[in-house]
């Protein structure tokens, strides 16, 4: 395979519509926000990126390996709890969210377990002569620029709802958590490995 091969499989793979997962966390991760905090939703998707990365590249070197069934139950409790988190800051909305760098921190943590979902799909692509190192570099930036996409047009979905129809921005955070709140424990449950 090319690297445009593997920059188009990781953009495609973050923004798979059957593999919405991914989606719904970067979703519960930045609803929180105004759509005038480009900068800083940026910076959280960022923060998001250095974790998944950091497993993507150790599980595509094959020193680091957690049975596929976890990591399918733990991506959505990564999400319910951002969810969560976010019902809970909707109950003091307009309290400055500038002191919250836990979040960021957050953010990379669960991105560590999100980039073990990223490792099993790009294991699967990766030709077995290949060196690792330009095709885990090409998946991932695609997997970067794919989610800075969808942060992008969530923070145009958000002007749209909060700046033109005038939906208040708390009502925006308690709908959207909600939702994902209750799709992800779906998914959970669903994916309970015991």
């Amino acid at each position: 395979m090319t690297w445009i091969e593997y920059f188009r499989d990781g953009m495609l793979h973050i923004t798979d519509p059957t593999a919405y997962d991914h989606m719904l966390y970067l979703v519960a991760l930045v609803c929180i926000y105004e759509y005038r905090e480009v900068k800083r939703v940026l910076l959280l998707a960022t923060a998001f990126t250095v974790g998944h990365s950091l497993t993507l590249i150790l599980a595509g070197l094959d020193l680091v390996s957690v049975s596929t069934d976890w990591v399918e139950f733990l991506i959505p409790i990564t999400i319910l709890f951002t969810s969560l988190t976010n019902l809970r800051y909707a109950k003091r909305w307009r309290t400055p969210i500038n002191g919250h760098g836990w979040r960021y921190l957050i953010a990379t943590v669960f991105g560590l377990i999100h980039g073990l979902g990223f490792s099993s799909f790009f294991k699967m692509r990766l030709m077995e002569s290949e060196s690792i190192v330009q095709p885990l570099l090409f998946f991932n930036l695609g997997v970067e620029v794919g989610q800075l996409i969808i942060v992008l047009l969530f923070i145009f979905l958000t002007f749209i709802i909060t700046g033109l129809i005038r939906v208040v921005q708390r009502e925006w955070i308690i709908f959207l958590s909600g939702a994902t709140a209750l799709v992800s424990l779906i998914l959970a449950l669903e994916a309970w490995p015991l």
